[in-house]
């Protein structure tokens, strides 16, 4: 009578781990897909440009808000210099592009922050905002290009923000708990954690990496890691049903 409890106290943790991992890699994929769509939104640019490092796009929008992207430029050089900066976002469809360019002059040390407010009337199949910013060459400063992809759901509350903020954390809390659960049920029943075990807790660090990676726009790096989790699980259940 005590020990089936803690049996369905491991069996339980279990699934609530996975759960997690599902969540946060279909999170993480979405993220991942959303950044490579704007990797290659409207790529013709300078092949020299190097990555424009300071923009910033959130990874949600909701329906109904207004959102920002933003981007900070500086002049290193010991002279004044002026630049110019393309911003190129897409308007309702892939083909429909809203052009804006901005020119200003930069002392000495000086740093200039633009901002572009975007909304879900700027979403490309109603789902996907795509971003690209380039930045003219004005020697020695170099050409830089960067771009984004942010994606717009459709719910009745919060911001995107908040929407992101509460998938991460449900996630880390569905893999923390689930992950306790499980070792937990696991000593007090008498047994040891086995190599498949470990192997499974492992996916938890990866998707969270994953997560990391898809939030900062590393999409290539997400990619990976959730192909690396995907075998796995697939390791997993090949020595489960074996």
């Amino acid at each position: 009578m005590i020990k089936t409890p803690k049996r369905w106290q491991r069996t339980l943790g279990v699934y609530i781990f996975f759960l997690g991992v599902l969540l946060g890699m279909i999170f993480a994929g979405l993220l991942a897909w959303a950044d490579l769509e704007g990797f290659l939104f409207d790529a013709k640019r300078d092949s020299n440009a190097i990555n424009l490092e300071s923009l910033r796009c959130p990874a949600l929008l909701n329906r109904h808000e207004t959102g920002m992207i933003s981007a900070t430029f500086s002049n290193p050089s010991d002279v004044a210099r002026r630049r110019t900066v393309d911003a190129r976002i897409s308007h309702g469809f892939l083909l429909l592009v809203r052009e804006e360019r901005a020119r200003f002059d930069l002392e000495p040390g000086e740093r200039h922050t633009l901002e572009w407010p975007i909304s879900a009337e700027d979403a490309a199949w109603g789902r996907l905002i795509l971003v690209r910013i380039d930045v003219q060459r004005n020697n020695p400063l170099p050409a830089r290009s960067s771009s984004c992809g942010i994606l717009v759901v459709d719910l009745p509350f919060g911001t995107g923000g908040q929407i992101t903020g509460f998938v991460i954390g449900l996630t880390l809390l569905l893999m923390g708990g689930g992950a306790a659960l499980w070792i937990t049920g696991a000593r007090q029943h008498g047994a040891y954690l086995r190599r498949v075990d470990y192997l499974a807790l492992a996916t938890a660090p990866v998707t969270l990496l994953a997560l990391i990676f898809g939030m900062t726009g590393f999409w290539l790096g997400s990619g990976l890691l959730l192909m690396v989790t995907f075998l796995l699980i697939v390791s997993i259940v090949t020595w489960v049903l074996s």
